[in-house]
């Protein structure tokens, strides 16, 4: 049987009910505050749909589990889909009370593991912890909460957890630390070889209201675990809020110290970290404790958090440093700081603290035990996680097709861009900031138009005028520009004498067709120079693309350079994009109906140059220095579908570019050179902006 309360008890723990329920909003807000806009109604959706899945098992069978008639300590045996009489309010009360308690533990996954789980896996992680992990361990810690029936066995052992630090918070951290390891960091967040890259957040200021609201929340969350409204109730809400503001002050001032500004992050964890350690002692402890047991809460989130980035485990809002760690410590609190007559620890304090580590091992072991063994074993057959395109276009889209008017913005804006159709406006939503930018891009879009059409009517009526003079000097320009860059053709036009400029770093790019010549000994001319024609014709377009500078061909031999006449920071990784295009298109060339397969060695080197025009007549732009030569010495003694360059290329290219060591070769005049070859490109031009801006 159950106990009975009168009416006002029962008011204060079902209003209390409804400050846990905000909780619920409020790590809502939080987490989509700090995750990106394009993941954020994936998060909404994600904080709704477990306080259901939660209601569901809780009701089924998880509150038999926790609260009903224990078998031997371990896991109630009754009260599997619970009829409450109706001449006592109490047990429904008692109820929806716990089933707050539940929601909350199942919705910390949730911010743990944001931007990358598929909607199902984080039903299946919702399912795991509400209808099986927290209520067994519920009936552990609460069991002999509600009827009169054999406790829990940590209950009888002396453990204490007043509201839950371990029963809620940690086993939720237990879980989310679980999950993280099986589905693994959000893409870009760990680079190898590079400094870990934070996530901004889309709304911090959304973020900031949603810790508030978890603080007005926790005060039902401790308030109400008295179970009555009674004289400990103040003393259990002030503990409550001076843990969590001493908290926030450490954990915001130790960033401070530590990073030299302030973090706007680190106030909002560092509160809830305090308020997550406060929820297992607040009954026994004294305001003054409180705030000891705070700051500390506080200090621990920054270690935490290092901890987990120099383990390259990607937490999306913190739930780890909070609710584990936070709820590891408060519930050691307890033993160093709790009352110990008041909570009948008979054996001292030194035992009592002992209970409280058992208890918190045994319930990590647990909890991550279980979660990460069916995490693992569901995850071998079916992929917990989305993939990377799905991750790259956000959640809102890839797991709901729900959308916002900012990315229809950016939608319109993105197909204007790829079609250059500049004809429509762009959709307003109106009474928004997003309406205003698009009614006002829609303004410039208006004056384009206008000004494209007055240009093209001004363009008309010049090409009729000066057609054939246009069409005469296309000729010769474009004659020129064959031989000449455009800079040093203009150069040429505007002086006389000699031309030539000095370049500290370019590179150099050589490449042969391996055994073109004995290929085409036994074909005719014209097909020998059609094919070689076909392969440069493409080559030269991808030294458009790359912003080289073809210098010239000899045989089946190619050579450009990037970085000159207009110098290009980026010249190294402009040349060695080329060269992998240019061996991905002869691996799959094929000549005629032999299937002869062309292969191609490719060199880059790194260096000065000396460029100029030789000669007044047929003259050519060509280029001089020691680099040069190192350059065509790369392809000469490369290796047949290769790609090899010098040491001085190999520095400026690791950021896209996997790299293998060939050693050093002797090269005549220069010695032994150290020589890399390219094995795999890691990263995309598209993805490399800025500097690949792409030549139209």
């Amino acid at each position: 049987m159950s106990v009975q309360k009168n009416l006002l008890d029962i008011l204060w723990v079902l209003v209390c009910s409804g400050l846990v329920l905000m909780m619920q909003g409020g790590f809502l807000v939080l987490e989509s505050g700090l995750t990106r806009a394009k993941n954020s109604i994936n998060v909404a959706i994600k904080n709704i749909a477990d306080f259901g899945v939660a209601t569901l098992l809780f009701y089924l069978f998880g509150f038999g589990i926790m609260f009903g008639f224990s078998f031997h300590g371990l896991v109630g045996t009754d009260l599997f889909l619970p009829a409450f009489p109706k001449d006592n309010a109490w047990p429904p009360t008692f109820f929806l009370f716990q089933l707050m308690f539940c929601g909350t533990a199942s919705t910390i996954v949730s911010g743990a593991v944001a931007e990358r789980l598929k909607f199902p896996s984080y039903l299946l992680a919702t399912a795991l912890i509400s209808g099986i992990i927290y209520p067994v361990v519920g009936h552990w810690v609460w069991g002999g909460t509600f009827i009169e029936s054999p406790r829990g066995w940590l209950e009888q052992l002396g453990f204490h957890d007043f509201a839950g630090s371990t029963q809620v918070h940690s086993v939720g951290g237990w879980v989310s630390l679980a999950l993280l390891l099986v589905v693994g960091p959000r893409l870009g967040r760990f680079k190898e070889g590079e400094p870990s890259k934070s996530v901004t957040g889309s709304n911090l200021p959304l973020a900031m209201l949603g810790g508030i609201i978890l603080w007005f929340g926790w005060m039902g969350f401790n308030g109400g675990s008295t179970l009555a409204f009674n004289g400990s109730v103040p003393i259990v809400i002030l503990n409550t809020i001076i843990a969590s503001g001493f908290s926030m002050l450490v954990a915001l001032f130790l960033t401070w110290f530590v990073k030299g500004y302030p973090e706007a992050i680190s106030p909002l964890n560092g509160s809830l970290a305090g308020l997550v350690a406060i929820t297992a002692s607040a009954d026994c402890v004294e305001p003054a404790q409180a705030a000891i047991i705070g700051m500390i809460a506080g200090g621990l989130t920054i270690p935490a958090e290092k901890l987990l980035e120099k383990l390259k485990i990607d937490d999306a809002v913190g739930a780890v440093p909070v609710h584990l760690v936070g709820g590891l410590w408060g519930t050691l609190a307890v033993g160093i700081f709790g009352e110990i007559e008041g909570l009948g620890a008979t054996n001292g304090r030194w035992d009592f603290i002992l209970i409280q580590l058992l208890g918190s091992a045994v319930v990590g072991l647990f909890a991550f035990g279980v979660s990460y063994i069916i995490f693992k074993g569901i995850n071998r057959i079916y992929h917990l996680r989305v993939d990377e395109t799905e991750e790259r276009m956000g959640l809102n889209i890839s797991e709901h097709k729900a959308t916002t008017e900012l990315i229809d913005l950016f939608l319109s804006m993105d197909y204007q861009h790829k079609t250059g159709d500049l004809t429509l406006d762009v959709p307003v939503e109106p009474f928004t900031e997003v309406g205003q930018i698009a009614e006002r891009y829609n303004l410039v879009l208006g004056k384009v138009r206008s000004t494209l059409k007055e240009n093209e009517d001004s363009r008309v009526e010049i090409a009729n005028a000066y057609e054939k003079v246009r069409n005469e000097q296309e000729r010769a320009e474009k004659l020129l520009l064959n031989v000449l860059p455009k800079a040093i053709a203009e150069e040429l036009k505007e002086k006389q004498g000699l031309i030539a400029n000095s370049y500290p770093e370019v590179s150099v790019l050589f490449a042969d067709i391996v055994g073109f010549t004995q290929i085409s000994s036994g074909m005719k001319p014209e097909a020998v120079v059609r094919i070689l024609n076909e392969i440069f014709s493409y080559f030269d377009v991808l030294a458009e693309k790359y912003r080289l500078e073809k210098i010239k061909t000899i045989g089946d031999a190619y050579m450009a350079v990037a970085g000159l006449p207009a110098p290009d920071q980026y010249h190294s990784l402009l040349a060695t994009h080329m060269a992998w295009d240019m061996k991905s298109l002869l691996s799959r060339l094929k000549l005629g109906k032999s299937g002869t397969k062309l292969s191609m060695r490719i060199g880059i080197n790194t260096g000065p140059v000396v460029a100029g025009v030789i000669g007044t007549k047929k003259f050519i732009y060509d280029i001089w220095g020691d680099a040069v030569n190192l350059a065509s010495r790369m392809e000469s003694h490369g290796l047949p579908n290769e790609i090899q360059i010098t040491e001085s290329t190999a520095k400026l290219i690791q950021s896209d570019f996997e790299l293998e060591s060939r050693g050093e070769i002797e090269i005549k005049g220069k010695g032994k050179i150290k020589t890399f070859l390219v094995k795999q490109r890691i990263r995309e031009p598209e993805d490399s902006l800025p500097y690949f801006q792409f030549a139209t």
